[in-house]
């Protein structure tokens, strides 16, 4: 046992920078993406997925990740249904500069996998009103087999321009659903709607005492992020603060109250 803890203790010190050594650098964002459109080609689909999925929230910024827009545009096109998923996600994450991946996003509201179908429609509604020219697709997709990618499709419906009173009752209903899924896809939709929300604020305090954890996270985190149209909730988040067991949920609960409180 003294051994191996001298050979941790050989191996910590070994891993302490000597004095006066320059410390090695720290590849700064064109380095790192370099790497990253080299692993978007490797004919390992871990690799890919990896890769891509570094580009969902890019160290440095979303800005700095621009210049691979070309490269996740082809990438829309991969033989791995997860692999355009998180591709979807990462093209949403731009926004409004997305806007010429519109016709790659709209194509894939037709691809045979639902979250495929799911991420390309939530993606469709960040890039903002410019994809108002996919509205006959996204209204299809309002009518998709899959629960979650309706209830995804009438949130990004809503966020592109559509009539408010059209879809958000869809919505709403999510909220009551007997699928734990649909519930907190649900409460997820309503967080960046703003005062848009307001007639699910009730809903999203008694699920905070939900007993599915994703439920109640989702819920707490919405309630964060719609600020002040969240203080009718605040009651229910101190009572659910109280009950709360999991940490992150409780963070996100407090954050809210912080937000909310006089």
């Amino acid at each position: 046992m003294k051994t191996i803890f001298a050979a941790l203790g050989i191996l910590a010190l070994a891993s302490l920078p000597l004095a006066g050594a320059t410390p090695t650098p720290k590849p700064g964002a064109p380095e790192r993406l370099a790497v990253i459109l080299q692993e978007m080609k490797s004919p390992d689909r871990e690799v890919r997925l990896k890769a891509v999925g570094r580009l969902v929230h890019f160290e440095g910024g979303q800005e700095q990740a621009l210049p691979a827009f070309n490269a996740l545009r082809d990438a829309m096109r991969d033989s791995e249904a997860d692999i355009r998923a998180v591709v979807c996600t990462a093209m949403g994450n731009f926004h409004e500069k997305a806007k010429p991946a519109i016709p790659d996003l709209t194509r894939l509201l037709r691809d045979p996998d639902k979250e495929v179908r799911q991420c390309a429609v939530r993606a469709l509604g960040r890039v903002g009103r410019d994809a108002m020219v996919a509205f006959p697709e996204m209204a299809h997709s309002t009518q998709d087999l899959d629960p979650v990618v309706r209830v995804v499709a009438h949130a990004a419906m809503i966020r592109v321009g559509a009539p408010v009173k059209e879809h958000l009752p869809a919505i709403l209903k999510g909220l009551d659903d007997a699928s734990p899924l649909v519930r907190y896809k649900s409460a997820h939709c309503l967080e960046p709607l703003g005062e848009v929300a307001a007639p699910g604020v009730a809903k999203l305090g008694t699920l905070l005492t939900d007993p599915d954890e994703k439920v109640r996270h989702y819920s707490a985190r919405a309630l964060v992020n719609l600020g002040e149209t969240a203080r009718p909730a605040l009651a229910a988040l101190k009572a659910a603060r109280e009950l709360e067991k999991e940490p992150g949920n409780r963070g996100l609960m407090d954050a809210a109250i912080r937000k909310l409180t006089p």
